[in-house]
């Protein structure tokens, strides 16, 4: 909100002051573990419908990481004596997501020093099996941060972990789907050494797969790898995003200004300006200088975006630590158009911060904060909870089918009327959400809007999930529906003619070819060699205006290699690339 607006819209839609908005708990273990903390991850570890909170600590002697189990009650228990809280490392960054599809999160932790990092797998009965033999866990290294996405579109999380120094070469880790991994030690995502910090999995120019972006500490560039949907990338060059030679450690990738793309912001310590980039929508990028956020300076490690006074726009926190004493954070409030407003909300809780992460923990609908924090190595944790308003809300949890189970990839679209405005906001489910902070349930504020008109769920599979009149102040979990129906209205016809990407793909023997059509007419697949000759139909009849799918099996006689399906209604056209592996 605009700052000349707060005092009335307090008023009229009966908020407290912002400085009311949080208050500081200052009971239960979670806030009185002194330590030197890192990494916040809000995650139902146990699978109860609430959301616990993991803290990863970091000191050079070895510290136990910490899990507290949410009770339903507003408090929380320690739990010990598991794994994951008995390991004694120097750990950073930690990132949860269900790599072996059974229907619990498990949990990869980043450790410096050149110690092997840690691979858990969730046992699914509140314990954990460190999976020491893992490549995962055999690479030693000075690990920051790990991500987890799925790069290759085939229902598994792979993993990227960042290297700050040693060689710096950072660790490529693809999932094989039964549990192991394979380390890819080819590519420049693999063999390039910079100082980095925060990895993060993003579809910037919307093909369907999942783009590789890298923050570089030590003034160095960042990175960023176009993936070419053959499991490979290539390094690209964008003026403005990639030309700032920051001492970046996160990156933030939210739509801050509802406007149906993802912008950036990243944070950057030794006393420099942290970064804020506005994407334009055509793979182009405007660096601000002229607001707040870029306007402070400071040694920033985390950030976390939300909606925390659910009035439709995303603010942003920002932790500060490693100064000559105590230190602040910065605390930024969104006029609603991408540009910021500086709040003093946190400004006394002075100390140093690492990770820090937003999460609706007592079920309320406003989102809480908890921030990492670690002066001296000995300082208490902190956890801010939201005393809520009037505004209305929605939260999700999404579960996969084809995707993988956590969603991590999906990208979730919600159309309301807030204010008088009709907007969409848009939301992603992500491996990591800013350096050392992550919350795989997604949060919408919808302020005065007492219904949703429309929500589009973007799978990683390619599956669109299209629902209409859904209610506010819900928590709900959307599960994929692979018939490609509504599930909340009946189906909704498509605005557009869309062909998406096979899956799994690469495939043998079979595969799912889906696509969408805003007019009736014949419908014909066709699959096509390099060559460019007819290979065969794969459909070809006539189809009502909707959405579609049919299951290809290949021909056993049909050899390895590159082939082309393409898709013609009428006089519409498309044509994607499958790959058949024997």
């Amino acid at each position: 909100m605009k700052a000349l607006l707060i005092l009335f819209t307090c008023l009229l839609f009966g908020f407290e002051s912002f400085t009311q908005q949080f208050v500081k708990i200052t009971d239960g273990p979670h806030v009185n573990d002194g330590g030197d903390s890192r990494s916040v991850n809000w995650i139902d570890y146990n699978g109860d419908g609430w959301l616990d909170l993991f803290v990863s600590n970091g000191p050079n002697g070895g510290q136990n990481n910490f899990l507290y189990k949410n009770n339903g009650d507003g408090t929380f228990t320690k739990i010990t004596g598991i794994a994951i809280t008995s390991d004694n490392r120097s750990s950073d960054g930690s990132t949860w997501g269900d790599f072996d599809n059974d229907g619990d999160l498990d949990l990869f932790v980043a450790n410096w020093y050149n110690q092997n990092n840690l691979l858990y797998k969730n046992n699914g009965d509140g314990t954990f099996e460190l999976l020491s033999g893992s490549i995962v866990a055999s690479d030693g290294g000075y690990s920051e941060a790990g991500s987890w996405g799925d790069y290759n579109n085939d229902g598994l999380i792979d993993l990227y972990v960042c290297n700050s120094d040693g060689n710096k070469r950072n660790f490529f880790y693809k999932n094989n789907g039964d549990g192991t991994f394979t380390k890819i030690s080819t590519g420049q995502q693999s063999t390039d050494a910079f100082y980095s910090r925060n990895a993060d999995w993003i579809d910037i120019n919307n093909d369907g797969y999942v783009d590789l972006f890298v923050a570089n500490e030590a003034n160095q560039n960042e990175n960023f790898y176009k993936n070419n949907g053959d499991e490979t990338f290539t390094s690209l060059q964008m003026p403005n995003l990639l030309t700032s030679n920051g001492n970046s450690t996160s990156s933030s990738w939210e739509d801050i200004d509802n406007d149906g793309d993802f912008d950036l912001f990243i944070a950057n310590w030794g006393s420099q300006n942290n970064f804020l980039f506005i994407n334009n929508g055509d793979g182009t990028f405007n660096k601000i200088t002229t607001d707040p956020v870029s306007i402070d300076i400071g040694n920033s490690f985390g950030s976390a975006f939300g909606d925390f006074d659910n009035d439709g726009d995303l603010d942003l926190f920002v932790t500060n630590a490693f100064t000559s004493g105590r230190t602040k954070n910065y605390f930024y409030l969104n006029n609603g158009d991408g540009t910021f407003v500086k709040d003093s909300t946190f400004e006394l809780d002075l100390g140093w911060a690492y990770g820090c992460a937003f999460g609706d923990y007592n079920k309320d609908g406003y989102l809480d904060l908890f921030i990492a924090k670690c002066y001296g190595a000995t300082e208490n944790n902190s956890l801010y909870k939201n005393r809520g308003g009037n505004n209305n809300w929605l939260s999700l949890d999404l579960e996969g089918i084809i995707s993988n189970k956590s969603a991590i990839g999906a990208v979730i679209k919600v159309k309301a009327n807030v204010f008088g405005n009709s907007i969409w906001q848009m939301r992603r489910v992500a491996g990591q959400t800013g350096y050392c902070g992550q919350t795989l349930q997604q949060h919408f504020g919808l302020g005065d809007a007492s219904l949703i008109d429309s929500m589009i769920i973007e799978w990683p599979s390619g599956i669109k999930q299209l629902l209409q009149n859904v209610n506010v102040n819900n928590h709900l979990t959307f599960i994929e529906d692979t018939t490609l129906t509504s599930v909340e209205a009946g189906e909704v016809l498509p605005k557009e003619f869309m062909l998406y990407q096979n899956y799994p793909n690469p495939f043998n023997p079979s595969t799912k070819i889906s696509w969408q059509s805003n007019v009736s007419g014949w419908h014909s697949i066709k699959l096509f060699d390099v060559l460019g000759n007819e290979v065969e139909t794969i459909i070809n009849e006539y189809k009502e205006a909707g959405y579609h799918s049919t299951s290809y099996i290949v021909n056993p006689e049909l050899p390895s290699g590159i082939y082309f399906y393409q898709l013609r209604i009428n006089a519409n056209s498309e044509t994607k690339k499958m790959i058949v592996l024997r």
